[in-house]
């Protein structure tokens, strides 16, 4: 096995053990390899990322638009109409379903403008910003929350006017999305995950909420591009 450069030795130590130990285990312990690993685990999560910018913004975009017109249908106990800010209130089955969600993002949203100088209260869009991708897939149904059941088939499934494939397909597809988004988000190896899948995924959500937005996916991020430069030891 050839040595490393001095300065690729350096950068081994610097990165340190434990975290070179995933890469060093796919490569048979070649140091030069699991550096090149490393580096491709970099783009790899880089573009996944740039993707997330479309994919979660399209999802919460379209599911906001049509949780504002949802609420604004509701009524509450004293037989008047709500309104359109569902974020900032929301009818008691969504305040219900969001549980500690909504506060945690109007309290993200708060900080946010704090940290910008901005004296004033969050709005609808700034709290919508800050509700985490968690937050968007817990709103999809479940079979255990018939109020969940009951927000699709009354609002959310407009969100999505290009599903055709069964429900449970695109809860997964999001589920499987969200779960990638945690591993780039703490850095962690992608090499033993299908990408392959998780790029259909963000592919096909993206296509169940408008298909222009599914052209611009595929030839906006190098996420393709970069898949296909996978390192040839693996």
């Amino acid at each position: 096995m050839p040595p490393l450069s001095p300065s690729d030795a350096e950068l081994f130590r610097k990165l340190g053990a434990p975290r070179m130990k995933p890469y060093l285990e796919a490569t048979s312990g070649h140091r030069k390899n699991a550096l090149a690993l490393y580096r491709w685990n970099m783009g790899i999560s880089g573009a996944f990322y740039q993707g997330l910018h479309i994919f979660e913004v399209a999802l919460r975009n379209s599911m906001d638009e049509q949780l504002k017109i949802w609420n604004a249908a509701q009524v509450d106990a004293q037989g008047r109409l709500y309104d359109g800010e569902w974020c900032k209130r929301p009818a008691d089955p969504l305040l219900r379903i969001l549980g500690s969600d909504l506060p945690e993002a109007q309290d993200r949203a708060k900080k946010a403008l704090l940290r910008s100088n901005k004296t004033r209260d969050p709005n609808h869009d700034d709290i919508v910003a800050h509700m985490s991708l968690i937050a968007w897939r817990f709103l999809l149904p479940s079979k255990t929350d018939p109020g969940k059941a009951a927000l699709w088939e009354d609002g959310l499934k407009n969100a999505f006017p290009n599903l055709v494939r069964p429900l449970q397909q695109l809860i997964d597809a999001v589920e499987n999305v969200y779960r990638l988004r945690n591993r780039i988000a703490h850095l962690e190896p992608l090499h033993k995950v299908n990408l392959e899948a998780s790029l259909k995924n963000m592919q096909t959500v993206i296509a169940d909420v408008s298909a222009p937005t599914a052209t611009w996916f595929v030839t906006s991020t190098p996420i393709r591009d970069i898949l296909d430069r996978r390192p040839k030891f693996l």
